[in-house]
Formats: structure tokens, C-alpha cells, sequence
């Protein structure tokens, strides 16, 4: 079967769903079985796994075009992890959602960007991946501009097109490149060829021209900063883009060209970016105070650890840490939008008692342990994966500074809105709400819980075995991470995360409270909004260019307009001195030739 067709049953969903009354509660259980229906076809996929479909769609001066599928292990991956996450994502949206009116639109543009990725996680060739590519970018702008009568939904949304729509075009510039130099668009020809005959000049263009479109679609440094204003969007939007799906969408590719891009001058780049990135988000995050931008700043991070483990070839860690952080993120942001709705604010100095639901505390603490780096949770072998693979001293000691910031601000996320209300009405209030909470909300959050658990168990799969399957498709043996692992590792990385979650514990749990002493550290930490300022100066600078463009245009413009005009009436002056009279003609040639004699004379 054409891999493809494995989501005909959602596009019908989707199609389910439009159909129906907008107010209808059946647009949630259409939305949710649509979502669960590539789950039904993971079993018929694994077993295609190393295959490559392949249909052709039309013909161009000789030239086919065909819309290739593959199922690589690293495309079954991601379609597995989106195939898990997304119904999820529906059910804690039925509890969180109300918006009976809006519904249908919701879930109408949440299940299109289901589709869009599962369509992104097998696709074979550029022809596939740009399509989409290009429905990520548009459904992802329709769902973070959901609450469209929000200006600052509104202006997020632009923002995340605007700056996504730079990395589209330098994307298509770099596709087209390469079909000029290898006349194919398909992932396995190109990498295939390149291995044969080495990376040109041209090629090497359109490697930089993809890391441009990488950098972009991941919030990769400097344009990390969408991504944050992207938490306007509604939470179960939050949890789905900062999972499986289209932030991560950069690093795929990344992944999947990493025989190119391996040995070449750009590797260098790829590392010391995903190490700014890493550090930004870092920063941001331990000054954060809003509950969904924290977990955001989060994601950077991660994202730019990601692009820092390929830089430094871990190819092996960064995929296990892109399996890893899928379900401990998810968790976390459902975490959050639980939290929002009890406190009825997004601020979580304003959060209180948020062990009042016994269950949503133990699952949250799952993810807050994941994602510090605990053991036995998959973020602490997602931790020794890439600490595992430091080529030197300095990386491995950025690794481990950021093992203790990571601690350092997720423990500060989490025990802050521990803290017991002070006023007894409002802290009964607050209490209350917990227990208001839709089970379609908590049922979700258990399940990830379960999964960061789970998932651990599967790394001699998914990492110590990673090389050899990569290498039995196509892909060469990068990286042992069995041999990478080390137990002086696990305790050293296992301390620094206990140290930091010690030092936020005594601080909060002795009433710390941030104050404006530290408003200068503040400010170099917090650098989202030095970079949203430097975007609306770029933006304004860009609008009062465009304005000198315009206005030279328009004088240039005008000023051969007027030449015209006046070459115009010359010309119908001289015009009206062709009447055709033979006598006009003799007189004036009299005339001139006396003229010239009086010159002559005269002279």
C-alpha cells in the first residue's frame, strides 16, 4: 500500500468534521477518531520499514516528477510519534476547549495539521516535503492565531509566518538548485550522488540555502523568537507544535541530509548555532515568569541542542533526544494549560496550590524529572547520549552546564505554584478549580506520564541499536551509543541535576522571592525581548527602505514622464514643418544657405 494513502482516513475526518453543525458535539468524536486513525495502520507501516514509494505525477521537458514516499527508520519514527501525540492532543482538547461556536474551525485546522505532518514525516523527495512544508507553515498560522479577536494572537501569528516565509524561500531557491545539479528531487538519488561525485560549490549553496529554511522553521538563533510568541495560540496547539511536529520539522530535514551536510564547512555552524540557540533559551527560560513561554524557552533549548549534537556528529544522541523530549514536552504543556485554567492566569507567580490533584501533580512531576534528566526517565539517556558523544573538554562542559540550568529553571517552573494561597477564600477557590478540571483534560496527561516511563525501556532500540538499522537503509554507521555510555557520566550528569533542584527547593521552599535586585541579570537573561526589538527595527527599517524605493521610484518615474511629454510636443512641433509645399521647401533652403554665407563672410 502507498504510504500515503495511510492518511486518507483523516482527510476524510476532516472533511467529517466540515460537514457538520458547529455547534455539534459530534465534531469532537469525529475529530478524535479521525486523529486515531493513523495509529491503525502503525503495525502494515513497520513492517514497510527500508522501503521507498514512488508515484509519478507529471512531466515537465522530459523531466518527472513524482510525489516519493519513503519509510526510512527515521520517517517511521516521526510518523509514529505525531501517530501517538495527536490524538492525545484532540482529547485534552475536548476538556480545554470551550468554544462550542469555534469548534469546528478548531478542529478542522488541528486535524489539517495532522495530516500536513504525517504527509512531512513520509516524504521522500522535495516535491513532498515543500507541500508539506508549506501546509505546516499555513495551518500552523491559522492555529496560533485562533483567538483571532486577540491583537496579540493576531500579531503572533504574523510574526511566525513572516519570519517562517524567509526560511520557504530560501528552501525553494536551494531545491531548485539541486535539481539543476543532480536532476532529481528524491532524498536517496541526491545523497547517493553526492557521496559519488562530492559536494561542488553549487551544492554547497543550497546546503547553506536549507540550513537557512532549518533554522527558521526550528526557531533556530536568530530567529528563535517566534516560537514564544507562538505560546498565544491555544495550549493543546502549544503542546502539539513544541512535541512532534513542526518546530522539529527543521531538524528532520537535518537528519535526513546529514550525509550531505557531514564533512563539509557547514558543521561547524550547525554547532556553534544550536549552542547560541541552546543558551538563549536557557536564559530566557530561568527568568521566565509566563507558565507556556517558560516551557517554550524550554523547547529552544532543546531544539538547539538537537542541531548541536549533529554539529558535533552525535547523530545517534540527537535522534533519541528527538524521540525523547516528544512526550515529556506534551506532558508538561497540558501540565500547564491545567494550571492556567484552575488559577484563571498565565503568570505562575500568580499560581498557587498545584498539588491539590494528586494525579496531575504526580504525572507533572514525571515530566519536570524527564526533562531535568533523572534517571531511569528517557531524558536522562537522552542527556548521556549527547554528553556521551562530547568530542572534547569545552563541549562536554557546555553539556554540563546546561544539565544543571535545565534543573535549575524546570524546578523553578514547577515549585513555584506549590506555594499555598494566602487568602483562605481564594485558596479554596483555587482548590476547587482543580477538582473542576474535564477528565478528557487528565486522562491525557496520565497517558504521557505512563509514556515517559515506557519509552525509557526501548533504549536499546531507539539508541544503543540506532546505528545499525540506520546503516542496514542507507544511512552510514555515525554513531555507537552503547559505547558512549558511561556510568562516571550518569553520576556526574545525575548530580549537577539534584544540585540545582536542591538550590530552587530551599529557595522557594523558604518563601524566595524574586525582587529587583537582580533586574539587570534579568534583563541580559530575559533576551526575547531585546530580540523582538531588534525584529521591529529590522521590520521598520525594511518599511522605511521600502519607502525610499517607492519615493525614487515615483520621482524617477515622474521625471521621464515629463521627458516624454516635452519629446512628445517637440516632436509635434516639428512635425507641422512636413506640409509637403515644394515652395516652403526652396524659401527656406534660401534662407539657410544665406545665413550660412553671412557666417562665412562675416567670420
Amino acid at each position: 500500500m502507498f504510504p500515503l494513502l495511510y492518511i486518507a482516513p483523516l482527510l476524510v475526518s476532516i472533511l467529517l468534521v466540515a460537514l457538520l453543525r458547529r455547534e455539534s458535539q459530534l465534531v469532537k468524536a469525529a475529530a478524535l477518531i479521525g486523529s486515531l486513525t493513523p495509529l491503525l495502520f502503525i503495525a502494515m507501516l513497520m513492517g514497510q520499514v527500508g522501503s521507498v514509494f514512488s508515484m509519478n505525477w507529471f512531466d515537465v521537458a522530459g523531466s518527472h516528477f513524482a510525489i516519493t514516499a519513503n519509510v526510512m527508520p527515521i520517517n517511521f519514527l516521526l510518523y509514529l510519534l505525531v501517530a501517538i501525540i495527536a490524538p492525545l492532543v484532540v482529547l485534552y482538547s475536548a476538556g480545554f476547549m470551550n468554544v462550542l461556536s469555534d469548534n469546528k474551525r478548531f478542529y478542522v485546522e488541528l486535524l489539517s495539521f495532522e495530516a500536513a505532518m504525517l504527509a512531512f514525516s513520509l516524504a521522500g523527495n522535495f516535491l513532498l516535503l515543500f507541500i508539506a512544508w508549506e501546509f505546516l507553515s499555513v495551518t500552523s498560522y491559522l492555529l496560533i492565531g485562533f483567538w483571532n479577536y486577540k491583537e496579540s494572537a493576531i500579531s503572533a501569528a504574523r510574526k511566525t509566518i513572516t519570519i517562517i516565509l524567509l526560511g520557504d524561500i530560501a528552501l525553494l531557491a536551494a531545491i531548485a538548485i539541486f535539481f539543476v545539479n543532480f536532476g532529481t528531487l528524491d532524498f536517496n538519488a541526491i545523497i547517493a550522488q553526492a557521496s559519488t561525485t562530492g559536494i561542488n560549490a553549487g551544492v554547497l549553496a543550497a546546503l547553506t540555502l536549507v540550513l537557512i529554511a532549518i533554522f527558521t522553521k526550528s526557531a533556530q538563533f536568530p530567529f528563535q523568537e517566534w516560537l514564544s510568541a507562538a505560546m498565544e495560540g491555544p495550549t493543546p496547539v502549544s503542546a502539539f507544535l513544541h512535541s512532534s511536529t513542526m518546530v522539529k520539522a527543521g531538524v528532520f530535514l537535518l537528519l535526513v541530509l546529514y550525509p550531505m551536510y557531514s564533512g563539509t564547512k557547514l558543521m561547524p555552524i550547525i554547532e556553534i548555532v544550536g549552542a547560541i540557540t541552546a543558551l538563549i533559551g536557557i536564559g530566557n527560560a530561568i527568568v521566565g515568569t509566563h507558565v507556556k513561554k517558560v516551557l517554550a524557552y524550554s523547547t529552544v533549548e532543546e531544539l538547539g541542542l538537537m542541531l548541536f549534537a549533529i554539529g558535533i556528529g552525535a547523530y545517534a544522541a540527537a535522534i533519541y533526544f528527538f524521540f525523547a523530549q516528544t512526550f515529556y514536552k506534551a506532558l508538561l504543556f497540558f501540565y500547564a494549560g491545567s494550571l492556567m485554567r484552575a488559577n484563571q492566569s498565565e503568570d505562575i507567580r500568580e499560581m498557587r496550590d498545584s498539588s491539590r490533584s494528586r494525579i496531575l501533580f504526580i504525572s507533572a512531576l514525571f515530566g519536570v524529572l524527564a526533562l531535568a534528566g533523572f534517571a531511569p526517565f528517557n531524558g536522562f539517556f537522552a542527556n548521556m547520549g549527547l554528553e556521551g558523544s562530547a568530542t572534547n573538554i569545552y563541549t562536554y562542559g557546555f553539556l554540563l552546564f546546561v544539565d544543571i540550568a535545565v534543573s535549575l529553571f524546570i524546578a523553578r517552573w514547577f515549585f513555584i505554584p506549590l506555594r499555598s494561597a494566602t487568602n483562605r477564600a481564594i485558596g479554596g477557590k483555587i482548590a476547587m478549580n482543580y477538582d473542576l478540571l474535564p477528565i478528557a483534560m487528565k486522562i491525557p496527561i496520565v497517558i504521557l506520564a505512563l509514556l515517559c516511563i515506557v519509552t525509557s525501556y526501548f533504549v536499546g532500540y531507539i539508541y544503543f541499536g540506532i546505528a545499525s538499522p540506520m546503516a542496514k537503509f542507507g544511512y552510514p554507521q555515525i554513531a555507537q551509543g552503547a559505547s558512549n555510555f558511561a556510568i562516571g557520566n550518569a553520576a556526574i550528569e545525575t548530580a549537577l541535576v539534584l544540585a540545582g533542584v536542591a538550590l530552587i527547593y530551599l529557595l522557594y521552599r523558604k518563601g524566595y522571592k524574586e525582587n529587583v535586585r537582580f533586574g539587570l541579570a534579568k534583563r541580559i537573561l530575559g533576551s526575547g525581548a531585546f530580540f523582538n526589538e531588534l525584529y521591529s527595527y529590522a521590520a521598520n527599517f525594511a518599511f522605511y527602505a521600502a519607502g525610499a524605493f517607492e519615493f525614487v521610484d515615483s520621482e524617477l518615474n515622474g521625471f521621464f514622464d515629463y521627458l516624454g511629454r516635452d519629446a512628445t510636443a517637440f516632436g509635434s512641433v516639428v512635425r507641422n514643418i512636413e506640409t509637403g509645399s515644394v515652395t516652403l521647401y526652396a524659401f527656406v533652403t534660401i534662407v539657410g544657405l544665406a545665413l550660412l554665407i553671412a557666417f562665412v563672410v562675416i567670420r
